[in-house]
């Protein structure tokens, strides 16, 4: 069972996927907002500026404390965008799939959670988190 009063973050790896996400530059942080086991995150910029960070959330509800639950890692993503208009409204957008082998569903990429991220944001207009002034 994972202990919740550790300061420590476990930077192991526990399978191919989380290899994928250090080589991809996220960052591993410990995660007291959403119960999971450990978060990680990525600043996304362009020439521009940063346009947005994505962070995601490892989970296995076995190792949390549900012994009645499957011994599966888990992951889901989110982000927060604001809205280039005069009032300035964000939304946060999560993403959800399988990023490991699953008998029930195709695997989702890490590139697939990006891709979408970006189309997302580029489409809807949204501003940057900060720019660079030259």
């Amino acid at each position: 069972m994972i202990n919740r009063n550790s300061n420590e973050i476990d930077t192991s790896f526990n399978n191919d996927f989380e290899r994928q996400l250090e080589a991809a530059g996220y960052r591993w942080f410990r995660d007291d907002w959403k119960r999971s086991i450990r978060g990680f995150q990525k600043k996304f910029t362009d020439e521009k500026g940063v346009k947005y960070f994505i962070t995601g959330y490892h989970y296995n509800h076995h190792k949390q404390g549900l012994s009645q639950a499957a011994n599966r890692d888990v992951y889901s993503f989110d982000t927060q965008f604001t809205i280039e208009n005069e009032k300035e409204p964000w939304i946060d957008i999560q993403y959800h799939a399988d990023f490991l082998d699953d008998e029930y569903r195709p695997v989702s990429t890490l590139k697939d959670a990006e891709d979408f991220y970006e189309k997302i944001w580029a489409s809807l207009g949204c501003r940057y988190d900060e720019k660079y002034s030259y």
